[in-house]
């Protein structure tokens, strides 16, 4: 029997906010206005999921597809609409992004 690994579609990407931002909403619409901006109208229907934000609206992970995830890391860069997102670490395997020791404590 041979096992076959499926291939993940989606990217997973870990951001810190500032300022701090608890919305979901109004952190999707910084992002769609970003897409917006950056690659035109139709990419702002990007679909992506926010699958986590922290309680201090400090961090955020959000999911997307393999092929979105560049558009999107771009657009966050050039945006200058607050709040400002930065890249901690962007993979295809969700358990990597667990939280590091310093934000334990």
């Amino acid at each position: 029997m041979t096992r076959h690994l499926s291939s993940n579609s989606h990217s997973y990407i870990h951001f810190s906010i500032n300022p701090p931002c608890t919305d979901a909403l109004k952190l999707r619409k910084v992002i769609q206005d970003g897409l917006a901006e950056t690659f035109g109208i139709t990419a702002s229907g990007t679909y992506l999921d926010i699958l986590w934000i922290a309680e201090s609206g400090s961090e955020i992970v959000i999911r997307l597809s393999e092929e979105d995830a560049p558009k999107l890391m771009a657009a966050v860069v050039i945006t200058p609409v607050s709040p400002i997102f930065s890249t901690i670490k962007q993979t295809n395997f969700l358990p990597s992004l667990t939280p590091s020791k310093k934000r334990l404590t």
